[in-house]
């Protein structure tokens, strides 16, 4: 089915994404101080704005309309996934969760910033192919989204390792940034916007996650870290492995990026041992194998 936006999407949210698609933020000359304090979203950043300023990341349309057809598939089955995972993920936990107002609140924030990159994602996909992927496609390649939904409908710290580390936390270190945006340029133009809004999502996540993790007694406490270490292992073995492999794979295999964007990756264990130690998970409770070289 040929994509026509006035079909395929209500007013209400077609004005945003054509807004998007007209108006490109503005490059910074300097790194956003959101940024600056998470060293994942920094190097992302600083890897995207120089592939900006030495034209790396000029859109190229694909010859091969098989190629293009992947690269369309690609994009709007990451908004998918976003919406599927992030945007329905956060909107459920506000819902089922005892919390703070204020957390809610939070949450509901980022996925409205979230379903704005999703949104832009599926669309642009779909302009690319001419293709009305709002009505779903058949990606490939993509995030094990079903992996991560016993998690986080179990209870709020399987929440906050599925989506608050899964989700934000890890893609801020794993995220395939620096081999350029993939052929469009609304997505290149709003790369560098879109890592400073995932980095004020970890400015409340964090906290957040750290904040249950020492409330309760002594005892609740020790079952809440033993618990985030063990979620944290399964979505590892059942998401980041998975995702890592289709990187190579697609990303890189198929669509020709520089390997070097699978740096995060390939030192995932130097994330791990940073995001546990932000949220106070002591080294006690670590696995054998990030204590290694300590």
């Amino acid at each position: 089915m040929a994509f026509s936006i006035e079909s395929s999407l209500p007013p209400l949210i077609r004005r945003d994404v054509e807004y998007a698609e007209q108006h490109y933020p503005p490059i910074p000359e300097t790194m956003p101080a959101v940024v600056v304090a998470d060293p994942g979203w920094s190097r992302q950043w600083t890897n995207i704005r120089q592939s900006i300023e030495h034209g790396k990341n000029a859109p190229r349309k694909a010859k091969d309309p098989a190629r293009r057809q992947l690269v369309a598939k690609y994009l709007a089955g990451m908004g998918h996934m976003e919406l599927k995972l992030i945007v329905q993920g956060c909107t459920y936990a506000a819902t089922h969760y005892d919390m703070p107002a204020a957390w809610r609140t939070c949450l509901i924030k980022q996925a409205y910033d979230d379903m704005q990159h999703a949104a832009g994602f599926i669309t642009r996909g779909s302009r690319m192919a001419n293709e009305d992927y709002w009505q779903g496609t058949d990606a490939p390649y993509l995030w094990p989204v079903d992996a991560y939904q016993p998690l986080l409908r179990r209870d709020l710290g399987g929440f906050l390792a599925a989506v608050g580390l899964h989700t934000e936390a890890y893609p801020a270190w794993t995220n395939l940034s620096g081999g350029g945006p993939i052929a469009d340029i609304s997505v290149g133009a709003w790369s560098l916007q879109e890592i400073e809004d995932e980095a004020w999502h970890l400015t409340f996540l964090l906290p957040a996650i750290k904040e249950y993790l020492h409330t309760g007694t002594p005892e609740e406490q020790d079952r809440r870290k033993r618990q985030m270490v063990t979620d944290n292992e399964i979505l590892i073995e059942a998401a980041v492995q998975p995702a890592y492999k289709n990187a190579k794979e697609f990303v890189v295999g198929r669509l020709g990026q520089d390997p070097g964007i699978l740096y995060g990756y390939e030192h995932l264990d130097e994330r791990t041992r940073y995001i546990f130690r932000t949220i106070g998970i002591e080294e006690s409770y670590w696995p054998a194998y990030l204590k290694q070289g300590l």
